[in-house]
């Protein structure tokens, strides 16, 4: 079904971009849509005025194969080097006025076509029947948060990624529902409100010795160990609960720890 959606999506794709840290749109003008007007309307009809952006449900062009409720922006611009860049997820803010609980979570896609298309799906967020004004959204990016369909690994989709879609994944309603969307933000792992979605775990901590980060829990297995810089780009993946530092410049890094349960959390330290 995805791979279906996409599809649509390339068909009607003509602009390339590259995505940056902090870059964000705000609907601030009328009918500006700020490269989210790269949408097969046939799917979700768009507008923007009075600073936001509203996207509303429509029937399946596809019955049976894709819902009614297939509500979906999606944005090119956006596309490039996750990696190198250091994308550690999209914040936004929406409000729901339709009545029905609402699921959203990311999609992130190449330039495949057909059964060739590699997609890369985020953990989802709920956007409530009471979220009648406008309330915040996270939804991590960081590779543990993600699952990847498609021929392409999860690795080589992050350094190529043509853009991405926020997309509604319930089956509530009857495709008549619609969301308002501002202030959409590209964040780097270092911004995220980790809280919101990482595992906490008090139990975790981490120490440097002798060029080592030495990642220790007393509730679990330490699976993977990755180093971001400030900024957010990743500087290194290790196996197990121990990390190679010792090439690393004196400063301020950020390790996101995946123990044995997918469980993630982030701890800073000191080089």
């Amino acid at each position: 079904m995805k791979k279906i959606y996409i599809l649509f999506i390339l068909l009607a794709q003509v602009t390339y971009g590259q995505i940056s840290i902090g870059q964000e749109s705000t609907f601030s003008t009328d009918n500006n849509f700020e490269g989210w007007d790269n949408l097969n309307t046939s799917f979700t009809p768009v507008s923007v005025a009075g600073g936001f952006l509203t996207a509303g449900g429509s029937p399946s062009i596809l019955p049976g194969t894709l819902p009614p409720n297939r509500l979906i922006i999606d944005n090119i611009t956006w596309g490039g080097n996750y990696t190198s860049v250091g994308v550690g997820g999209i914040r936004f803010e929406a409000r729901n006025l339709s009545g029905e609980d609402m699921d959203l979570a990311i999609l992130l896609f190449d330039n495949g076509t057909g059964t060739n298309i590699t997609i890369a799906e985020s953990g989802s967020v709920t956007v409530p029947a009471s979220a009648t004004n406008f309330e915040t959204y996270t939804i991590s990016l960081l590779p543990t948060q993600l699952t990847v369909d498609g021929p392409k690994s999860l690795d080589d989709l992050l350094i190529d990624v043509l853009g991405l879609s926020i997309t509604r994944i319930d089956d509530n309603g009857d495709g008549t529902e619609s969301l308002d969307f501002d202030n959409i933000k590209v964040l780097s792992v270092a911004e995220l409100s980790l809280e919101s979605y990482l595992y906490n775990d008090s139990s975790v901590h981490v120490f440097v010795n002798a060029g080592t980060l030495n990642v220790t829990s007393s509730n679990s297995t330490i699976k993977t160990v990755r180093i971001y810089n400030i900024t957010g780009k990743l500087i290194s993946e290790s196996l197990g609960n121990k990390a190679n530092v010792s090439v690393l410049s004196n400063g301020v890094y950020i390790a996101v720890i995946q123990d044995v349960n997918n469980h993630v959390i982030s701890r800073k330290f000191i080089k």
